[in-house]
C-alpha cells in the first residue's frame, strides 16, 4: 500500500537525521521495508481486534492471532503481493474461521478434533517450511525452522485441546486457525503456480 510506503520513508528520513549510518541507500531500503512490514502487522492485529469486538468474539480473535501468526513465522506459506491484499486476506480468513467454527461446533467431538490436529501436524511435517523466494534460506535454517514449527505445533495441539475442554467453540477456532496455516503451505510453495512472482 502506498500509504505504508510513504509512512515508512518518512520515518526513515526522520531516523536519518539522528543516525548517519543510514546514508547508505540499501540500509534505508531495508529499514523502510521493515517499517512497512511492522505497520502492516499492526494493522492486521488492530483489524482482528476490531472484528473480534464487533462479533463479540475477542477470545477467538486472540486465539486466531496467536495460533495463525506465530507458527507462520517459521513454517511460511502463502504471502500476498500487496499489503492491502494481506490485510484483507487475514481478515477474511479470520471471518471464515469464525463462521466455520460456528457450523462445526455441533459435529466435532474430541476424537474428530484430535484426528484433525494430527492431520495438521502431518501437513506441517511434510509440507514445511516453505521457503520465501524473496528470502532464500540455507538447509540449516530450514531445519531449524522445521524444528521450531513442530515445537509450536505441539504447543498449539495442547492449547487447542485445552480450549476445547474449556469451551468447545474456542478449541475449534484454534484448530481451524492451524488448519488454515496448513492449507496455505502448498499455495505458498514457489512451484505451486507458474504465475507466482
Amino acid at each position: 500500500m502506498a500509504m505504508y510506503h510513504k509512512i515508512a520513508w518518512w520515518m526513515v528520513k526522520k531516523m536519518h537525521h539522528s543516525n548517519p549510518e543510514l546514508d547508505d541507500k540499501d540500509a534505508q531500503e531495508i529499514c523502510a521495508y521493515g517499517i512497512e512490514i511492522t505497520i502492516s502487522s499492526i494493522v492486521n492485529y488492530l483489524l482482528l481486534l476490531v472484528i473480534g469486538c464487533l462479533t463479540h468474539s475477542l477470545i477467538p480473535a486472540v486465539l486466531f492471532g496467536v495460533v495463525f501468526t506465530i507458527i507462520r513465522l517459521y513454517i511460511g506459506g502463502y504471502h500476498c503481493t500487496s499489503y492491502l491484499r494481506c490485510n484483507l486476506t487475514f481478515c477474511l480468513i479470520y471471518i471464515l474461521v469464525l463462521a466455520l467454527g460456528k457450523l462445526l461446533v455441533r459435529w466435532v467431538d474430541l476424537s474428530i478434533l484430535l484426528l484433525l490436529l494430527i492431520w495438521c501436524g502431518l501437513g506441517i511435517w511434510f509440507l514445511g517450511p516453505v521457503e520465501n523466494t524473496n528470502k532464500p534460506t540455507t538447509p540449516e535454517q530450514r531445519k531449524r525452522c522445521h524444528i521450531i514449527a513442530m515445537t509450536l505445533y505441539v504447543a498449539d495441539f495442547v492449547l487447542t485441546v485445552a480450549c476445547y475442554e474449556w469451551v468447545p467453540y474456542y478449541g475449534i477456532v484454534s484448530l481451524l486457525s492451524l488448519a488454515a496455516v496448513v492449507i496455505m503451505l502448498p499455495i505458498g510453495t514457489p512451484y505451486a503456480s507458474p504465475y507466482q512472482h
